[in-house]
């Protein structure tokens, strides 16, 4: 005879719940896995880490990379110092050309300018006034030359200061005539 096992159905359904505990088991077991190796992975990297910071703490504080420290320290600390002594020579050398007014442009320039009746006492240029007093025989000689003064381009503003009979010379007039540059010249 053959038996009848009526509880068959119910230990295939205690199969499947044994199957999905295993899987859930098994995603466990992975995840934790994971942790456990993330765990180890920065376990090892903090550890080689802190093994680098000894080391370098113990090279920071050798007397030799000190010395060397502090003599570096030093050196910077001068090429800082040098570097603010040139910008200042640089400002002052700057400076110092921009008030070197006096070319032979200037002079050129003047020198084509001037009528034949006319004769230079005195030439003069401080900063951006250029003054020129001068003899001549004619007061027409000294419009002239104001005029031609005013023609060229280096010049901002000509005007004559003042025109007297000469002393110590009969029939000369003494002149003083003042121009003020329009530029700098470098």
């Amino acid at each position: 005879m053959r038996d009848i096992n009526f509880f068959a159905p119910y230990k295939g359904k205690d199969k499947e719940k044994k199957s999905t505990l295993l899987y859930i088991y098994g995603v466990m077991g992975v995840i934790g896995g994971l942790i456990i190796i993330t765990l180890i992975f920065n376990s090892v990297r903090i550890f080689i880490l802190n093994k680098n910071i000894s080391y370098y703490e113990e090279q920071l504080n050798n007397s030799e990379i000190k010395q060397k420290f502090s003599e570096a320290e030093k050196i910077n600390d001068k090429i800082s110092t040098l570097t603010k002594y040139n910008d200042i020579l640089d400002d002052v050398v700057d400076k110092i050309n921009n008030r070197n007014n006096v070319s032979d442009l200037i002079l050129n320039d003047v020198n084509s300018t001037i009528p034949s009746q006319i004769s230079f006492k005195n030439l003069q240029i401080s900063n951006d006034i250029l003054t020129i007093q001068g003899i001549t025989s004619s007061r027409d000689a000294v419009g002239e030359f104001q005029h031609n003064l005013r023609e060229l381009s280096m010049m901002k503003d000509v005007f004559v200061n003042s025109i007297d009979i000469d002393d110590s010379v009969e029939g000369q007039y003494s002149f003083d005539i003042k121009c003020v540059l329009a530029y700098k010249n470098k």
